[in-house]
């Protein structure tokens, strides 16, 4: 066996370029593949984080008829007793490191002369600073004051499609909990720029001294969002919310738990999607790669049938002979996917270090919804290596196979005649 290896070697470097050209196709696959599955699980990373930093949180507990009657925003299911489920809550799981109450409803926005409809919430301006980034994404103005009054912050493309600005007023009118409609007029203080799309485009924010003005609602409570130290992955970030979730429904059995991968389930059902049709596009690479190799050693056969002639007459049996060409495919399968892991780990390790800065590269496109900003980073996956490597191997094993039984099928006579 290690005289049919030092064969093979040879005659793989003896044709240099056909073998480079080969190699360089199964090396482009293989690191296409390994930052491919890097840069989608940083996309999905980058989305979850700002879904937990801006609207979901890590774990959401709410009573199951509000969740039943999610869409209409009900002022009529708010949660009993919420101080004290927010103190259940933050002793529920120890990775939970705040807590913040919330009021959604729906609302509607006017300057006097036209009128947007916007999903508003009312906030503790000092608690909810703890458990999302809104406060910090304040790009004109200033955030919510605690005690403060007739104040609301909002999107900044809404105040702009309203021809508003900081420090004009605006007129904000609901539904109250008593079914009848009230409005109020307040001053703007602060504009958000955040890498929520509806968020800046139609979110209105107020503390619930406002509220409870406007709606009558005395302290209701629909949510209660909870933050948590940033986990080292994207799957123990969902693994983590998923058991503190579990330890929160425990501890309140009257309230619904929902993890961040519950409240994300649309966006992460499509994020499947995306990864097998990737997987194919990777898959077809590899596979013309595994073509490569065919011809590679096809050529080498064609090239080398009087040597066959040669190496049969001095004894040289045919599996010897479907083994030496196997050979030398899978030593053109192994630089090259040793080549194609360790450029996917350099471009992985650029993705981690660096990442990409999205607004850069594709400005202010709208991802339909998706928010999907900032710099986008990779994440180490050794797995999906160690499976390319092997991959490749495979491939070139199972390639290779097809011209060295044509090889060995080759008669004496018939390859020592051949001019």
């Amino acid at each position: 066996m290690g005289t049919l290896w030092k064969i093979a070697y040879r005659n793989v470097w003896r044709h240099k370029r056909r073998t480079a050209i080969t190699g360089v196709v199964l090396c482009v696959g293989i690191g296409l593949f390994i930052m491919a599955d890097s840069m989608l699980v940083g996309m999905d990373r980058l989305t979850i984080d700002n879904m937990v930093d801006y609207t979901e949180s890590f774990l959401k507990l709410r009573t199951p008829e509000y969740v039943a009657n999610l869409a209409g925003t009900p002022l009529a299911h708010g949660i009993p007793d919420p101080a004290a489920a927010a103190k259940a809550l933050a002793a529920a799981d120890p990775r939970i490191s705040a807590v913040t109450p919330r009021t959604r409803f729906v609302a509607r926005v006017s300057n006097y002369v036209e009128e947007i409809p916007v999903v508003a919430t009312a906030v503790d301006p000092e608690r909810d600073a703890a458990v999302f980034r809104i406060a910090a994404s304040v790009g004109a103005g200033r955030w919510l004051e605690a005690g403060a009054t007739r104040s609301v912050v909002m999107g900044a493309a809404l105040a702009s499609e309203l021809g508003l600005g900081l420090g004009d007023s605006v007129l904000v009118a609901a539904n109250t909990a008593y079914e009848n409609v009230n409005a109020d007029e307040y001053a703007i203080v602060g504009l958000l720029e955040t890498p929520i799309p509806e968020i800046n485009q139609s979110a209105v924010y107020v503390s619930y001294a406002d509220a409870d003005g406007l709606l009558g609602i005395d302290g209701l409570v629909t949510e209660l969002c909870a933050a948590a130290a940033r986990p080292p992955t994207f799957a123990a970030l969902l693994s983590g919310s998923a058991g503190a979730a579990a330890a929160a429904a425990k501890a309140l059995p009257g309230l619904e738990a929902d993890s961040i991968g519950e409240l994300a389930q649309g966006y992460l059902a499509m994020r499947q999607m995306k990864g097998k049709f990737s997987q194919i596009l990777i898959l077809v690479v590899l596979l013309i790669a595994g073509v490569g190799i065919v011809n590679t050693v096809l050529m080498s056969v064609y090239a080398r049938i009087r040597e066959i002639g040669v190496l049969r007459a001095y004894g040289m049996r045919p599996r010897e002979i479907r083994r030496l060409f196997t050979l030398e495919g899978v030593i053109v399968g192994f630089f090259g996917s040793a080549a194609g892991v360790a450029l996917g780990l350099l471009l992985v390790w650029y993705l981690v270090a660096v990442g990409i800065p999205l607004e850069a590269f594709l400005g202010k496109i709208d991802m339909g919804g998706i928010p999907l900003a900032g710099t986008m980073r990779g994440e180490w996956n050794l797995g999906t290596a160690a499976v390319g490597l092997v991959f490749g191997l495979v491939v070139s094993f199972v390639s290779a196979r097809i011209p060295a039984k044509r090889a060995a099928r080759l008669e004496v006579t018939d390859a020592l005649r051949f001019a």
